[in-house]
């Protein structure tokens, strides 16, 4: 399996035409609270395909999706769930939603995804999962990370929220992994302003994912569109409804309407941020101090964003940024701090130790993350710099590469 090749469009609308279709669709056909339309089934059924996958399970966010799976891995209190140190927190903010144990891999520097060789370091005898991120629309180094799972009993759960076709070595992202997360999240190359949706080819894992995300309801299934009860099911007054422990993670059907649209013109979505890469690239080229990821060869970066370093010979973050939005750009962000110094984890790792009584699964096992160091991470950390991809036209996209060279000449 390869990429497609699609003709390179000058600008594509926001929303597309076939949205508005889909949502009037829900909109005459009504809300009932055991039919609807078929969208959600449509999107789940062509989502796999798309994702060379069996099973698609749509969820109102791409957090509920980890957390989702999660739960269907059988993941819960004590267990240590490796994720890396760089990422949106949601990725380890779900080890805790379970009750386990976020432990933070440090980074390669120059893909700036997980580190093979920090996760190898460190898996124990508590550890369950592996949470690796397609972290900017770059897939980790995954034959590594499969083969430590393989050894250990490990399930593998793709967080491929910024990520959408891009490809590791031949294969579609979202179908390497046990399961595969996804993100319809505003900033995402597909969207409906806010969703998810999980992918397997493991009917156990799907089956239970979905029961995880529907109330633990036993009858629903991992199939397209098997997350209703049926009215004849529902109706008779012997059912029990909840076999398992589940949550309300449920996507709206007018959602999966313009998450449907989306899909069909995935193509061209991810097409136009890769085209807005390019002039990005060419923009930096001959420039020493500003460095872009890098896409080692095998592999298709999806650029959910273009992420590059300042090094040594080049102007402070800040200054840069200044000189930037000074000429017109459009700014950019920087990167998270690595994950282990937020507030959050910080504060736990305080009232564990002085409540132990309260916390008794974590008391002893969980780490004081105050005294967590990823120290590739937290060289280049404070001067990555994320850029803009999402432009839906090249014009756009052009000449803010152009403020980015001028930007660099500035300095130089």
């Amino acid at each position: 399996m390869a990429p497609k090749t699609e003709p390179i469009l000058k600008s594509i609308p926001r929303v597309s035409e076939n949205a508005r279709r889909y949502v009037n669709e829900v909109l005459d056909y009504g809300f009932h609270n055991s039919t609807s339309p078929g969208l959600s089934t449509r999107l789940e059924r062509e989502f796999a395909k798309k994702f060379n996958v069996n099973y698609a399970i749509l969820h109102c966010n791409g957090t509920a999706t980890m957390h989702s799976a999660l739960l269907a891995a059988g993941v819960g209190v004590g267990d240590e769930v490796i994720v890396p140190a760089l990422t949106m927190a949601s990725t380890a903010l779900v080890a805790l939603y379970v009750n386990a144990i976020p432990v933070f891999a440090d980074i390669d520097p120059e893909t700036f995804t997980i580190s093979p060789e920090d996760v190898r370091r460190k898996i124990t005898a508590r550890t369950k999962a592996i949470l690796p991120v397609s972290i900017y629309g770059l897939s980790p180094d995954m034959d590594p990370i499969m083969e430590m799972a393989t050894q250990h009993g490990l399930t593998v759960i793709e967080d491929n929220a910024q990520c959408f076709l891009g490809y590791y070595r031949n294969c579609v992202v979202g179908s390497i992994g046990h399961m595969a997360s996804f993100s319809f999240q505003g900033s995402k190359h597909m969207t409906c302003g806010d969703g998810g949706i999980l992918v397997t080819s493991d009917r156990d894992l799907a089956d239970r994912a979905r029961r995880a995300a529907v109330l633990g309801y036993p009858t629903l299934s991992g199939e397209a569109g098997k997350g209703m009860l049926p009215e004849d099911v529902r109706f008779s007054p012997d059912f029990c409804r909840h076999a398992t422990i589940g949550y309300n993670f449920r996507m709206p059907e007018i959602a999966a309407a313009v998450a449907l649209a989306d899909l069909e013109r995935l193509d061209e979505l991810v097409a136009m941020r890769c085209e807005s890469a390019k002039l990005l690239d060419q923009a930096i080229a001959g420039c020493s101090w500003v460095i872009p990821q890098k896409t080692p060869n095998g592999y298709v970066n999806s650029y959910w964003a273009y992420t590059a370093r300042l090094a040594a010979g080049g102007p402070a973050w800040a200054d840069f940024r200044r000189r930037f939005l000074s000429f017109g750009g459009d700014g950019f962000y920087g990167a998270w701090v690595p994950v282990y110094r937020e507030p959050v984890f910080h504060s736990l790792s305080a009232q564990v130790a002085a409540e132990p009584h309260r916390w008794p699964h974590y008391h002893g096992v969980l780490p004081d993350y105050r005294q967590v160091c990823c120290p590739q991470l937290e060289r280049i950390q404070p001067m990555l710099m994320q850029f803009k991809t999402n432009h839906f036209d090249l014009e756009s996209a052009a000449r803010q590469a152009e403020i980015l060279h001028r930007t660099i000449a500035s300095f130089a």
